[in-house]
């Protein structure tokens, strides 16, 4: 099956067999995703430079690439030699725990240069195959303030500095994105295993130790993101216009009530209480966007243009079925 002149596949998702080449894998998305694809008849040809991840990603029953995502001319190779019909970059280097601030920023760094350095590679396969290409990104990195935000909002490219430079790798993978005809899928914050809010995650473990408070009023709109449909919007992404979709559940809560509500299921003290001023310099100030600042966001184009519905439009009863 080949892409339709308008770059889109001709009759995704019923038609078996589509390969599609998968940048980010063994990412906390990623084998929800491999799952869907390959229980729909697809092939998944998944790119990893590690020795362990090929074995994880061949034992899913995917073909394995290998090449190193920072290398922006291997990754376009690899990419092109899979002979994909569809480019999924899903890639991300998160750290797993949050507790020391310092090294999280520099952890985080690594998913800046993924950003950077892969998007347009991967762009530029798209364009070379003729490719379908989604990609993913974030619901919270729009300007603070009042209102609901839609997608052609700005971006905060005034962050402070630390917070600046993940918006500014945001901007560039959303544009080289949307140049080679692609998707961009704004998620909400995932939860679901292996993510910040799994029960060993890092949110729950810093809930234990009383070290995520709230800061300021805890004004932050946190629109959560079950990874089923994460997934899901992502399949349907395949046979949508390229674009920019918020990709989140209905229920919008403020971290003010998650926060405390989620220490209740868990069995944690309540959050501390602390001031804005506390969370004013280097990389805690992005937790102060998180906690205190990011506003609403709108995902009723994403549910118009792509056809999706969440499964788990309201986040409490499947979260706290997780949480226990």
């Amino acid at each position: 099956m080949t892409p339709s002149t308008s770059g889109k596949l001709t009759s995704w998702p019923g038609s078996a067999d589509v390969r599609v080449f998968l940048a980010g894998g063994t990412g906390v998305i990623g084998p929800v995703l491999i799952d869907r694809l390959r229980a729909s008849g697809h092939t998944v040809i998944a790119l990893t430079r590690s020795d362990a991840k090929a074995k994880q990603l061949a034992a899913a029953g995917c073909e394995v690439a290998r090449g190193d995502a920072l290398d922006p001319e291997t990754l376009k190779r690899v990419a092109v030699e899979a002979r994909p019909e569809v480019i999924i970059n899903q890639l991300t280097s998160l750290p797993k725990s949050l507790m020391n601030p310092l090294q999280a920023n520099s952890d985080g760094k690594l998913t800046n240069q993924l950003r950077v350095l892969g998007a347009p590679a991967l762009a530029a396969a798209a364009r070379e195959t003729g490719a379908k290409l989604i990609a993913q990104s974030i619901a919270f990195a729009q300007k603070p303030g009042s209102g609901i935000r839609k997608e052609d909002d700005p971006l905060y490219l005034t962050a402070p500095a630390s917070h600046r430079s993940v918006i500014k790798a945001i901007g560039i993978l959303e544009e080289a994105t949307l140049a080679a005809g692609g998707v961009v899928l704004r998620y909400g914050h995932f939860y679901g295993p292996g993510t910040y809010f799994a029960p060993d995650g890092a949110y729950a473990v810093m809930l234990h130790k009383r070290m995520l408070p709230i800061v300021g009023q805890g004004r932050g709109s946190f629109h959560m993101l079950h990874l089923d449909d994460a997934a899901e919007a992502t399949i349907k992404a395949i046979g949508a216009p390229t674009g920019v979709y918020n990709v989140t559940d209905d229920v919008r809560v403020t971290a003010g009530d998650l926060l405390p509500w989620m220490a209740r299921e868990i069995g944690a003290p309540l959050p501390l209480r602390v001031p804005p001023i506390t969370f004013a310099l280097g990389p805690l100030t992005i937790l102060r966007y998180l906690i205190d600042e990011q506003p609403a966001v709108s995902n009723q184009k994403a549910k118009d243009t792509l056809g999706w519905l969440p499964k788990y439009p309201d986040w409490h009863d499947p979260l706290a079925e997780l949480l226990r």
